[in-house]
């Protein structure tokens, strides 16, 4: 009787880690431009594309888990571990009249992280990257879509343009930071292109070449790194509509696991 008692409480104890090591915990603390935390702000956690088909990519924007932030601004939601494809967090009845969203991308999510969003009125959205193929392999060029809620607001609904246009006309090296793994790096180049959308319609997006960071000069926060990939963050203060935007990207590092 001992002896059975013994294998079924293993067999339990075996599950149970099991169970545990499936799942993480993404937390962090919401805030406006002014630093402030946002109380009862939504974060959304969109799908897990690692388990994502072909056949159902339709739903890549269908909230996997969601949650509000405390008084303080702070959220934490445990989920199963995997890559998702985005997060997003703003206080909903804020969107789209005093703000837009703050949007995080390719979220590798296989350890507890950390994630602080912070947003205003300028949305940076649809981060990617890419490095480019030549030696000696120290620069990243990063595609982004700003988007001005005052130029939004004051779009005409009777406009016959095939163009959105709703980004900063232009952006200088003055009026945009990005980071690497939390280190401040230099944009060396900045470009404006059109990005076609839907429906016969295009909007403006840009792309930056940024140089990656001497990592040995400054300590990460590890709390919000994920091994194997460089977290490329970018804040924008736009001098034309002095609206200020926060997005996030996690890329993959070539040659590494």
């Amino acid at each position: 009787m001992n002896k059975l008692y013994l294998i079924i409480l293993m067999i339990l104890v075996s599950v149970s880690i099991s169970h545990g090591q499936n799942t993480v915990r993404i937390y962090g603390q919401v805030t406006d431009v002014n630093n402030q935390p946002v109380d009862s702000a939504s974060v959304w956690l969109k799908q897990n594309i690692d388990s994502l088909s072909s056949e159902n990519k339709a739903e890549i924007f269908k909230n996997s888990y969601e949650t509000f932030t405390d008084s303080n601004g702070f959220f934490s939601m445990e989920i199963e571990v995997g890559t998702y494809y985005c997060l997003y967090a703003i206080y909903e009845n804020d969107y789209g009249k005093t703000k837009l969203e703050y949007w995080a991308w390719n979220l590798p999510i296989y350890k507890d992280l950390e994630i602080n969003p912070k947003y205003d009125r300028m949305e940076i959205y649809g981060i990617n990257g890419f490095e480019p193929q030549r030696g000696p392999f120290n620069t990243y060029m990063i595609y982004f879509r700003p988007m001005s809620l005052t130029k939004a607001l004051g779009l005409s609904k009777e406009s016959k343009s095939d163009t959105i246009n709703i980004a900063p006309e232009t952006i200088s090296k003055e009026e945009i930071n990005v980071a690497v793994n939390g280190i401040k790096t230099e944009v060396v180049t900045i470009d404006k292109i059109r990005e076609y959308v839907r429906n016969g319609k295009y909007m403006f997006a840009y792309v930056i070449q940024i140089m990656k960071p001497d990592e040995s000069k400054q300590k990460p926060n590890n709390s919000e790194l994920v091994e194997g990939f460089d977290k490329i963050t970018i804040e924008l203060k736009s001098k034309e509509t002095n609206e200020f935007g926060k997005g996030e990207y996690f890329l993959k590092k070539i040659g590494e696991l």
